[in-house]
């Protein structure tokens, strides 16, 4: 049985925008997890052959689309011939694959993104020009890579941008592994799947390193129970449902 305490509230992160609500990675995806009160959102991006930063998941457009173009050989125009959302449903069938300047126009102030970075360090140089040229501040921006080269790149092209390695749990689960390597690419912390060991949460944490449950919390009791070992951000696909559960409409300090 959990111990009952109050916690910190925790950033509540929108996994590829209100995703449960809409098609993932889309600008009605992230407008959609702002309305229903998301402190940040999460998408996936890749750069495009004609140097574009693009918000997709796969490596090629084929499950959201229907019609396969692969993102790296393909123009920004080609791309965005396609439908991704009428997968989802009708009413989505103007969605189109966006930039990373839209995405980040939806970012307001006070909020903030999580840019996960789903292909090499070629995006990085366009990446750091895209940022400075966006109206938002370097505080409400997080890269995140499972590659720990664009990681340790990042922190050597931009030391004031905040970057979260990215760790399956599932399938690398060396605690001391995990900590040597978060040190050794001057990562600002970890986002993990983790969910059975509050362990890595407390190293991390004992590092003054900040730890984030990753991909893809959905289930409130699993939730809770990260939060009580210190989790500082749920990411999920149902932002406003998770909210509600948590903290109700207008109490921001629950008792679990």
């Amino acid at each position: 049985m959990l111990q009952k305490r109050a916690y910190t509230k925790p950033m509540i992160v929108a996994h590829r925008g209100a995703s449960g609500d809409a098609p993932e990675n889309t600008i009605a995806a992230f407008m959609l997890a702002w309305e229903q009160g998301a402190d940040a959102i999460e998408g996936d991006f890749h750069i495009t052959k004609d140097g574009h930063i693009v918000c997709i998941h796969d490596d090629d457009t084929a499950r959201v689309s229907g019609s396969k173009l692969v993102i790296s050989k393909s123009t920004l125009k080609e791309l965005q011939s396609l439908d991704i959302g009428s997968h989802f449903g009708d009413q989505f069938c103007n969605e189109r694959i966006a930039t990373i300047e839209q995405v980040f126009a939806t970012v307001v102030k006070g909020k903030k993104i999580l840019v996960e970075i789903k292909c090499g360090i070629e995006i990085l140089p366009v990446l750091i020009d895209q940022i400075k040229r966006s109206s938002l501040d370097l505080s409400q921006i997080i890269v995140i890579s499972f590659n720990q080269n664009i990681i340790k790149e990042c922190k050597i092209i931009e030391p004031k941008l905040v970057a979260l390695w990215l760790n399956d749990f599932f399938e690398s689960n060396d605690i001391e592994l995990i900590i040597s390597t978060l040190l050794n690419i001057g990562a600002d912390g970890i986002s993990s799947n983790n969910n059975s060991t509050k362990e890595l949460i407390t190293k991390v944490i004992g590092l003054s390193l900040s730890y984030h449950s990753g991909w893809t919390m959905d289930n409130i009791d699993i939730i809770k129970k990260t939060i009580n070992w210190g989790t500082q951000s749920i990411t999920t696909n149902n932002p406003g449902k998770i909210k509600n559960e948590l903290f109700g409409k207008k109490n921001h300090t629950r008792v679990i």
